[in-house]
């Protein structure tokens, strides 16, 4: 992002936030369920990247706090992002009939086994059971797939008789007319 922004010249801030959506916060976003039971330590680092971005694309000072930042720029903060990103995984899975990762979703006695140790990772639901237990979904049926397969389909075709009549720089008139007239004479 430093390569195509400075204070002088270079992208503007839309267009900076718009390269940190698209190549760094899809690459922190990509497995941050998995990764959101992780130590609040090694989820500061991410925290710190996404501070850094955000500087570059507003053109702060680096004392800038994070949240005002965040606020400046409409982004919402990390954590936020994967609690919501778990929260509508949870809602998908519980919806859908057959979900091959319902059991993930559901409570179990080895959750608190003390085979482990200390719990280090909680279940989807235990960590989200105060949400649940206000909302409630729907089961929903998987898409099923369509009764002709895609290849069978009939091809488009495109009317192409109009090429040879007209330039784009003729009158628009001119070209509406002989529209008409090829559209009378088919």
């Amino acid at each position: 992002m430093r390569a195509v922004a400075s204070n002088s010249w270079g992208a503007n801030k839309k267009v900076l936030l718009t390269i940190y959506r698209s190549s760094i916060r899809s690459v922190i976003d990509y497995g941050a369920r998995a990764y959101n039971s992780a130590s609040d330590n090694l989820k500061q680092r991410l925290d710190v990247i996404q501070q850094k971005a955000l500087l570059i694309a507003c053109g702060a000072f680096c004392s800038t706090a994070a949240s005002a930042l965040q606020v400046e720029t409409g982004e919402v903060s990390l954590s936020l992002r994967r609690s919501q990103q778990e929260l509508k995984y949870i809602v998908k899975v519980k919806a859908t009939k057959g979900h091959p990762a319902k059991p993930v979703t559901e409570f179990h006695w080895t959750t608190f086994s003390k085979k482990f140790g200390k719990i280090i990772f909680l279940s989807y639901i235990f960590k989200n059971s105060g949400y649940f237990s206000e909302a409630s979904s729907e089961p929903v049926d998987p898409p099923a797939l369509p009764d002709e397969p895609p290849w069978h389909i009939k091809l488009c075709s495109a009317d192409t008789s109009l090429i040879n009549y007209g330039k784009k720089q003729d009158h628009p008139e001119l070209l509406k007319t002989l529209a008409l007239k090829n559209r009378l004479l088919q």
